[in-house]
Order: C-alpha cells, then structure tokens, then sequence
C-alpha cells in the first residue's frame, strides 16, 4: 500500500518531460514560394524557384523539399539563406532556399504545374510540416 502511495506522489509531482506545456509553439512555422507567382505563365524546361521558410534555428532542424505535381518523389531544395555557407556556419539556413526543375527530376511541361515546397522539422521528440503549392502554366 505505502509503495502504491509512493509512487502516485511521483507521478503527480515529478514533472514529465513530454507535458503539453513544453511543446514548442510552431505556430510561426511556414514555408512560401516567392517565385513564380501562383497563375504565373512560364516556359516549358528547365525553371529555378525560390522561396523562404521561418522556423526556429535554435531549437529545429529543417530541411526544405520541393516537388512537382504531387507525382514525383520530394527533391531536396539548397540552402541559400544568410548564414548558409559550405565552408562553415550554417550548413543549413533555409531561410530562403531555391529549387531547379531538371531533366534529372521533372522539367515545367506544357499546361498546368503544380509545384510544392514542404517545410520538414525535426524538433526533438516532435516533427512539423508545412506546405505551400503554386500553379504554374508552362508554355511554348
């Protein structure tokens, strides 16, 4: 019974360290094509997006993919934010980022693209995701 009685006292006053209250707020989280413009007309081939991302840095690790037409597996974008550099620093500042579709992924074809940019963070025990699509007319 006293061991019953003991460990009920732990469970209420030891603090657990997946309570609600240390989740982290992603509620700033987000991804965003800049480039092109959702309705935007392009030509068909090769095209260069460019986006940004917010996120914490400090307490997640964030990658940023692009796809196309939700056909294609997800493709890594570049870091291109401020503190990116491949000598050093940040490796991985997705604060803004780009994304070429080539002929090794997918090329813009003729009529409606979609293209999708995925914001994935690993943040400890927890994982967010965020999206952002645009359409895209590829023309001749």
């Amino acid at each position: 019974m006293m061991a019953a009685v003991c460990i009920l006292i732990m469970v209420i006053y030891v603090p657990n360290p997946f309570a609600f209250s240390q989740v982290p707020d992603i509620s700033e989280y987000g991804v965003k094509i800049v480039y092109p413009e959702d309705g935007q007309m392009v030509p068909v081939g090769e095209l260069t997006i460019y986006g940004i991302s917010t996120y914490n840095a400090t307490i997640s690790d964030c990658t940023v993919y692009a796809d196309w037409n939700d056909l294609q597996s997800m493709q890594k974008a570049t870091p291109a934010g401020p503190n990116y550099s491949k000598f050093g620093r940040d490796d991985n500042d997705y604060s803004r980022w780009i994304f070429t579709y080539t002929y090794k992924y997918h090329v813009i074809s003729e009529g409606t693209n979609e293209l999708t940019a995925k914001l994935s963070c690993n943040i400890g025990p927890f994982n967010s995701t965020k999206y952002d699509s645009v359409n895209v007319t590829g023309i001749s």
